[in-house]
This record gives structure tokens, sequence and C-alpha cells, in this order.
């Protein structure tokens, strides 16, 4: 079955209309990330135990990893809308009506154009990441006054409160997988001779890095080009699943909400509903990807973070390693400010795209100088 590509929008009008709404939705919805970010990494139950708070107090420091977050909209969709729009001109069939194009084709189209967008969400997700924990770290800092002890543990992290969010020296990376050493001497000869990368991972935690450039040259610095390539699979995984459970939701909660409904050319799967609908199809949606996904979200989140390379080796292991320590509510960390951000996002991003569409199409549509005479 050959399917005419529709009518639509000019390249430059979708580019610049679509990279803006992204932007725009990015950055007002950008606090429920902040907020999911830092639950999933947060410990609450050794925070509870040595009082530890590390929320955020002001609008500033939930804005923290913002800028990576819209860059890497930006770029997203930037590269989303033209890999889309070359690859399907690419497999286009020459028809006697012109250009055409068949289902299969449009599908692979769009795995195309999904595959290398998500090649440009990976680094700037370990940046904003890093961004999150710096800011929580810097919160720990200036909120701790005294430490609190418990001399009744000898684990080091039992004993007191090791904060997720600096970066771990050799001796804390012994100590959690147990292999610190036991002698004395052992000990105080390693003090003696300190290893340069310990010294780089302490300037940092005393000097945690809050703009997009300096925590790029902090991940450069410690992990090297691998700071910003961790989480790859995991990344796709999610992305993948994302768009299946999100696609298989809507049409199955279409489908039982009107099954005789008739085929026409409006709406979203050629049928045409209320705001009403339009709203519950969304939100039911919405649910069952938090629902679905966010395990795989949170997963990603332990691997891109600062001490992720260091504590976790893939997915599976990281998954084993958070249900045994923190039982199985740590896979569902963040998920009610996630899904707010969903519910938010898909609304702003389509009336925004809309508005700035008609903004391009009416300067489009102006002639700079244009002399006009006069009768």
């Amino acid at each position: 079955m050959n399917i005419e590509q529709p009518k639509s929008d000019n390249l430059l009008t979708a580019l610049v209309s679509g990279c803006t709404a992204s932007a725009f939705a990015a950055t007002l919805t950008y606090p429920f990330d902040f907020l999911k970010t830092q639950e999933q990494l947060n410990n609450p139950e050794l925070m509870k135990k040595f009082n530890i708070t590390n929320g955020p107090h002001t609008l500033g420091q939930m804005s923290k990893g913002c800028s990576a977050l819209v860059l890497g909209s930006i770029l997203k969709n930037g590269t989303r809308l033209i890999s889309y729009n070359w690859t399907s001109k690419f497999m286009a069939i020459d028809g006697r009506e012109g250009k055409t194009t068949s289902a299969p084709r449009t599908v692979i189209a769009g795995a195309i154009s999904a595959f290398f967008e998500t090649l440009w969400i990976i680094p700037f997700e370990n940046i904003k990441i890093t961004m999150v924990q710096n800011q929580t770290w810097m919160n720990e800092m200036t909120r701790i006054k005294e430490k609190i002890v418990d001399k009744t543990e000898k684990n080091l992290f039992k004993r007191e409160y090791v904060s997720p969010h600096k970066y771990y020296t050799t001796e804390i990376f012994d100590q959690y997988f147990g292999t610190a050493q036991q002698s004395k001497f052992a000990a105080a000869a390693q003090k003696q001779i300190k290893n340069p990368f310990d010294t780089l991972i302490e300037h940092y935690n005393k000097h945690p890095s809050l703009t997009l450039s300096s925590t790029i040259k902090e991940i450069y610095s410690i992990k090297g080009i691998s700071g910003f390539t961790a989480g790859t699979f995991i990344t796709f995984t999610r992305q993948i699943a994302i768009t299946w459970v999100w696609l298989s939701t809507y049409n199955a909660t279409r489908q039982l909400i009107d099954p005789h409904k008739k085929s026409d050319d409006k709406g979203w799967f050629g049928h045409d509903y209320n705001a009403l609908e339009k709203t519950g199809l969304h939100l039911v949606s919405s649910l069952a990807v938090i629902a679905v996904t966010q395990p795989l979200d949170v997963l990603k989140s332990h691997i891109q973070s600062k001490n992720g390379k260091g504590m976790y080796r893939d997915a599976l292991s990281t998954a084993y390693k958070l249900f045994m320590q923190q039982g199985a509510k740590s896979l569902f960390r963040g998920a009610l400010p996630r899904w707010c951000k969903l519910i938010v996002s898909g609304g702003l991003t389509a009336s925004i795209y809309g508005y700035v569409e008609d903004i391009v199409n009416v300067a489009g549509g102006q002639k700079m100088f244009e002399e006009k005479r006069l009768e």
C-alpha cells in the first residue's frame, strides 16, 4: 500500500517551531526533572537516620542542569526533523502523482530519526545529572553542621552518611566493595602516597561545578570521553519502551472508549476527539509510560551518576543492587514528578509550536525593505 506524503510545513518552519517549542517546554517543566533526578539518586533511609536534607530552596537551585537539557532538546528535535525529512525523501518512490511512500518505509524513517536523536540525549543527560548532583551536594555541605556517627557500625556506609552526590575516592570504594586494607601499616603507607586521581576528586568535591562549561570540564577531567557516553544501552532501551508503551496504550484506550468510531482524515490515528477525550487518552498513556518505564529511567540515572562507572557494571547488576540494598520501591522513585512533567510537557509543546508556527508563517510572507508606490 502506497501513501502520499502529506502536505505540511516547510523544513525551516518546522525546525524553528519545533526547536523553540522544545526549548520552552523543557525550561518550564525542568523543576519536575530536577526533583525527579534528585529523588532517584537520594538514599532516604540514610538521610532520615543521619538527619540529612538536600532539597532545593530556590528556583535558581531547581534550574541547575536546565541549560544541558534545553541544549540537548534543541539538538534532538533538530536532528529528528532533518533526519526524518532526508530519510523519507530518500526512500520515496516516483509515482504518477509525484513522490509516494509506503507505511513500512515511513516506520523505517521514523526509527532511523529516533536513533539519531537518541544519540544527542545521552551526553546531555550525563551533564544534567552531574549538575543536579553538584547542586544537591552543595546543599548538603552548607546544611550539615555536625557529622553524626553511629559508632556501633563498622561499615563506613552504615556508620556515617556518605553522600551519593559526591565523588567517591579510592578509599571509599574500597569500603563499599569490602576490599579495604585492614593493616594499620598499610593504611598509613597509603595515606603517605596519595593517589593523584583522588586529589582531583577531592578538589571537585570541595568545589562542585554549577555551570554548563565547568561541568563539562569536570566530567572530562575525571571520566574522560566515557563520562559523556555512560548509559547508552539503557537510554536506547528506555526510548524504545516509551514509544512502544505510549502508542500501544493510546491505541488500546482509543478502542476501549469508542470501538465503533469510524476513521476519517482528522485527529491522531485517523480519529477525531473532543478535548475531554484527548485529555483522558493523554493521562492514561502517560501513566502507563511511567508504570512500565520508570525502573529503566531510575537505572539510567544511577548508571549516569557521578559514581555510576565505579559502582555498576550494567543495567541488570544495577537493578539487583538497588533492589537488595534499598528495596523494590527504589526502582520507582521520582515517578510523580516525572508524570507531572509528561502531562504538562505534551500540551505545552503543542501550544507553543502552533504559536511560533503562526509567527514564522506571518514573518515568512513579509518582504524586507519592500518599496511601495505612492499614488
